[in-house]
């Protein structure tokens, strides 16, 4: 039984590579880890007990088992239910475990099965279109259901289903979620079809073995035992008993810290189209982590096709493919790098029974290399914050009965551009044009520009976003490098609304 392969070639990094390997032995990181030491990484007195919590997915391994066959058990049942179409309403971190499996062609669950994951309405309302709702399966994951969009998409289904005279609508629920959890009393409350629970305590960004292994169950038939037998053998692949050279995890986490140390924080994914949630999973992970008091790694999505000299100012790169469906681009662009000597790693999957290994490997690497660079990796302050200011927001809003709506800074045809604080004094009325001129003055040497298309993610839709970096990339020289300092851009379905916020931190 294979593990999925990887290549490191650290080009100009090798020195700091050699290094970051070395400071990984003297430290002992390996074994503390699995000691489940939580002094590997800096935390207040009072989160001492809360590190230790969240090393609790290293104890998955030997979980699975039970976790797993309950769910392919009643993945065998739903079309003998009667069920035809089969919904995933996931958010966060089970989306893109749900994304990137339902895009693979091993998928054989039923005759159709979608994932929802907007709460937009027009969106909604058009997908239900789509439904036979009678005979239609809803599956909730998310690990407590307290999120609003979660709990309202949950309601408005149900009384879909009511409104169309289901006798037992609740019976077309099934959740993934903790036990005890607010979704979980809700499907004992309303007597749903069917409930499968995660270990309590477990981080969301270190959970991939639950949720890549869930959805492989569900909607591959693969075997649990099967699926745990790999799991093991990366666990024992990854410990600390084996050789430091032959450790998967080990040269991802130097390859990590080297690179954030040496200043080539842009970490560049590259991938097929059906490895892209894969590779935006792994670079959630890796920039959450790390990206603390204004350091860490900056995961980037980005093509091959973008010019070499791009990558030789400061950038490391990630390929992930799958054995047998070799993309030639992206070899000819591997071999480019490696001999450029741009820092490289390369992993190669055997097929997909090998996803949730390979991102239990990149959870171990994240936390080791968060070590080196010395980040607690399982807190989020800047999370909670943004949360409790949101939280803030909609109060203020409910208590008011309405809203104050920003004001468009520009307004050229059905483009909006909004700004927000100093930037807005700073960026020019005139037009659409010396707008966006005067904001990339703004420029930043070590800014860059981000991206965030809040979209259907339909193909002319996903066109429509290339075009417009198609227009902004001779303006800006490339898309990542020599970049002014953080905008992001927010196309939506009816209208684009173009937000800059100019941002001088690293991360």
């Amino acid at each position: 039984m294979p593990l999925p392969s990887q290549v490191v070639s650290p080009g100009i990094l090798e020195g700091a590579y050699r290094r970051e390997l070395q400071n990984l032995t003297a430290s002992n990181a390996l074994a503390r880890l699995w000691a489940r030491d939580s002094s590997l990484w800096p935390a207040e007195k009072y989160r001492t007990e809360s590190v230790k919590s969240n090393l609790r997915w290293l104890d998955l391994p030997e979980q699975l088992g039970p976790l797993l066959a309950p769910v392919a058990a009643r993945a065998a049942q739903i079309e003998p239910a009667g069920f035809e179409d089969v919904v995933f309403v996931t958010m966060g971190d089970s989306n893109l475990a749900a994304e990137s499996i339902l895009g693979l062609p091993h998928a054989k669950l039923a005759k159709r099965f979608f994932l929802l994951n907007t709460i937009d309405a027009d969106s909604v309302r058009a997908f239900e279109g789509t439904l036979r709702l009678d005979k239609t399966l809803f599956v909730f994951a998310n690990k407590s259901g307290t999120h609003i969009e979660t709990h309202s998409l949950l309601l408005y289904f149900l009384e879909r289903l009511r409104a169309r005279g289901i006798r037992s609508p609740a019976r077309h629920f099934v959740t993934l979620t903790e036990e005890n959890s607010y979704l979980g009393g809700l499907a004992r409350a309303y007597k749903f079809l069917d409930s499968f629970f995660d270990p309590p305590g477990i981080h969301g960004r270190y959970s991939s073995l639950i949720h890549f292994n869930f959805f492989l169950a569900a909607l591959c038939r693969m075997d649990p035992v099967e699926l745990q037998a790999r799991t093991k053998l990366m666990r024992d692949a990854c410990g600390p008993a084996a050789p430091r050279e032959a450790n998967p995890a080990v040269s991802p986490a130097a390859f990590l810290a080297a690179a954030e140390r040496e200043g080539l924080n842009r970490l560049v994914f590259f991938s097929p189209d059906n490895l892209k949630p894969v590779s935006r999973r792994i670079g959630y992970l890796v920039g959450a982590s790390t990206c603390k008091k204004g350091r860490g790694i900056i995961p980037i999505f980005g093509r091959s096709s973008c010019g070499l000299e791009m990558f030789q100012r400061g950038y490391a790169v990630v390929i992930l493919q799958i054995a047998g469906e070799k993309n030639a681009e992206l070899s000819k662009s591997q071999k480019a790098l490696r001999q450029a000597g741009v820092p490289l790693l390369s992993v190669e999957l055997t097929g997909p029974e090998e996803l949730a290994v390979e991102l239990f490997k990149w959870e171990i690497a994240t936390a080791l290399s968060s070590s080196l660079l010395d980040v607690d990796p399982f807190h989020d302050p800047d999370i909670r914050e943004g949360r409790a200011r949101a939280a803030q927001v909609l109060e203020e809003t409910t208590a008011k009965r309405q809203s104050s709506p920003p004001t468009a800074r520009v307004i050229e045809g059905e483009v909006e551009l909004y700004a927000e604080g100093q930037t807005r004094q700073q960026i020019s009325s005139l037009n659409m044009s010396e707008a966006l001129r005067t904001f990339f003055g703004l420029r930043h040497k070590t800014g860059y520009i981000a991206l965030l298309p809040f979209m259907s993610s339909r193909s002319h839709r996903r066109q429509s976003s290339a075009e417009f970096v198609n227009v902004l990339n001779p303006r800006l020289g490339s898309p990542y490098s020599s970049l002014p300092a953080r905008a992001i851009f927010m196309p939506l379905v009816k209208c684009t609304k173009v937000a800059l916020r100019k941002d001088s931190s690293s991360c």
